[in-house]
């Protein structure tokens, strides 16, 4: 992601550490709030990617 425009803190929070895992670890359960925390601060532009891991996180559980 391209820091062009000012980010809401929680979102760069957010990412920062689901960047850190692998994708079962970020698709996991026990990440699902921060996975959350990221959707709901997600700059425009980077929502639909966001979206669509949304979508994968939903058909594993």
């Amino acid at each position: 992601m391209k820091p062009a425009k000012k980010q809401h803190p929680k979102f760069i929070e957010a990412m920062q550490k689901l960047s850190a895992m692998d994708e079962e670890e970020r698709l996991s359960e026990e990440n699902k709030e921060l996975f959350d925390q990221a959707i709901a601060y997600a700059p425009l532009e980077a929502q639909p990617a966001l979206m669509a891991i949304q979508k994968k996180y939903d058909e594993l559980h």
